[in-house]
């Protein structure tokens, strides 16, 4: 991603403390604009280099200070530079205008923007509004944005963000509604939750981290919202095994689940979780699903369960159960599901299981551990709010479910987030593919994390390793092609990565 930077924040965090940071290093807040472009031009010079025509547009604020500043270091490098701008309103955005309109520099308003007549071989910087964008756009901006989006996939100009790409929550991954499509995001001081989530993921192209010189500074000040995964912390969580160990040494997972005409979930869970290190996968499931599990993997210890007291029975031995997966819910789910909930093993709920806890709220007050891991849909149901209402503060929502259900949860979606019941800190996974938004990948996931929680892993280390391997499992997976990837795919890539 960048620079091996992994802490995220708000956008506000850095508003209130960067020219304090600043101030802490002995750098004046035209140094930091000054910085910015400079990086922006070392950005452009590495990947479009003079004499490309460069068109800058420049909003009202700082992040269109930086615009005019960098024009004019743009231009001193031999680009063909063109300012298209509203009037700068911020102090620093003035000085910057003034200075780039002493040496001549061509400026036209915004209006005057047209994308149309742009050619391959131009770039685009957008320095429109940055980070400062809340609500809806104005419509000269969603106007100018809609057609710089749709001449560049025409046209394949290139375009870099300045900040944040306009028009995005650089807080949420939203666009408001509408948001620049960059290839480049050069985003200042430190990374923004929203530039690595939801929406985010088709507008930032390539992120780089513009610490100004300040960033040790204000790390000092704030707290992150965030921290991504990473690739050493899942190693480090994945030892090798001792020699002596036994299938008994590696847990043993239960999966409930499996209505009829639904066996296709159990079998992908159980074999994720297999193919992840349980030493044991037993599947609780409906009677008329039991020989076609069976003979799906025969590695599986089936059993057909109609009652609560047959389930009941089979709770004694194991060290989680996965609950969810292709469960339905018909009267049978419900009774089911109420057993492993009143029972003190550790449990891992997904797919219908979170339906019926949306349900049954009061499921949640027990005392073994609970991870939730609902896409943004189940979210809503357990919050009571709709997915979009979900999306648009996916950090305040995985907080609420972990607090209100007292659970390790895993927000799933594009730059999926994972919190704790504990701590405010959230962890955010950056690695992933389209590949996966096929039916079955949440059954995948679902083993995965339930032969982690099986084989004893810290219980806030289950949902951050489990998520980055499927992610990475799935690109992997999807090597030859994202279209068609299959989640039965990720299970080589799983035994693999679980082996580092």
């Amino acid at each position: 991603m960048t620079d091996g930077h992994d802490a995220l924040y708000f956008a506000k965090q850095i508003r209130d403390s960067e020219l304090l940071a600043a101030a802490d290093v002995g750098v004046s807040a035209s140094q930091l604009m000054q910085r910015a472009a400079q990086h922006c031009l070392a950005v452009l010079e590495q990947e479009r280099p003079a004499p490309r025509r460069v068109i800058i547009l420049c909003g009202a604020g700082n992040n269109g200070g930086d615009g005019w500043v960098l024009a004019r270091l743009a231009q001193n490098k031999g680009y063909q530079v063109t300012v298209y701008a509203v009037p700068a309103k911020s102090e620093l955005a003035q000085q910057a205008a003034q200075a780039w309109q002493q040496l001549g520099g061509k400026v036209l308003p915004l209006s005057a923007f047209d994308a149309h007549q742009m050619n391959t071989d131009d770039v685009v910087v957008d320095a429109l509004l940055g980070t400062g964008v809340r609500g809806t756009l104005e419509s000269a901006f969603c106007a100018c944005i809609e057609q710089l989006n749709q001449q560049r996939q025409q046209r394949e100009f290139w375009v870099l963000s300045v900040d944040c790409p306009s028009g995005l929550d650089s807080d949420s991954g939203c666009c408001l509604p509408i948001a620049v499509q960059a290839d480049v995001t050069v985003t200042m001081v430190a990374l923004k939750v929203g530039l690595l989530s939801h929406q985010a993921w088709d507008h930032v192209g390539r992120l780089e981290l513009a610490d100004l010189g300040i960033q040790q500074a204000f790390a000092r000040q704030q707290t992150p919202v965030a921290h991504c995964i990473r690739r050493a912390d899942v190693q480090q969580a994945l030892p090798p095994r001792a020699r002596a160990s036994h299938k008994g040494s590696h847990g043993h997972v239960l999966l409930l689940g499996g209505d009829v005409g639904m066996s296709g979930a159990m079998v992908l869970a159980g074999r994720a979780a297999l193919r992840c290190g349980a030493g044991k996968v037993s599947i609780a499931t409906h009677a008329d699903n039991r020989t076609l599990i069976a003979s799906a993997q025969p590695e599986f210890m089936v059993h057909g369960v109609a009652t609560p007291e047959q389930l009941s029975a089979l709770l004694h031995n194991v060290d989680v159960v996965v609950v969810g997966p292709g469960l339905g819910q018909s009267e049978w789910a419900i009774a089911l599901c109420a057993t492993v909930f009143a029972a003190t093993v550790p449990l891992l709920v997904d797919a219908d299981g979170l339906n019926l806890l949306a349900l049954f709220p009061h499921w949640a007050q027990r005392s073994a551990p609970l991870w939730l891991t609902p896409h943004p849909g189940e979210a809503g149901r357990l919050l009571a709010l709709s997915a979009s209402e979900v999306n648009a503060d996916r950090v305040a929502a995985v907080r609420a479910l972990a607090q209100r259900y007292q659970a390790h949860t895993l927000l799933k979606g594009a730059g999926s987030l994972i919190a704790a019941p504990a701590t405010e800190q959230l962890q955010l996974c950056t690695r992933g593919t389209p590949a996966l938004a096929v039916g079955g990948s949440g059954d995948v996931l679902s083993g995965v994390a339930g032969s982690l929680i099986a084989q004893q892993l810290a219980h806030h280390a289950v949902l951050p390793v489990a998520t980055w391997l499927h992610a990475v499992a799935g690109e992997q997976a999807a090597q030859d092609g994202e279209r068609g990837t299959l989640p039965s795919d990720l299970m080589m890539p799983l035994r693999k990565l679980v082996n580092p």
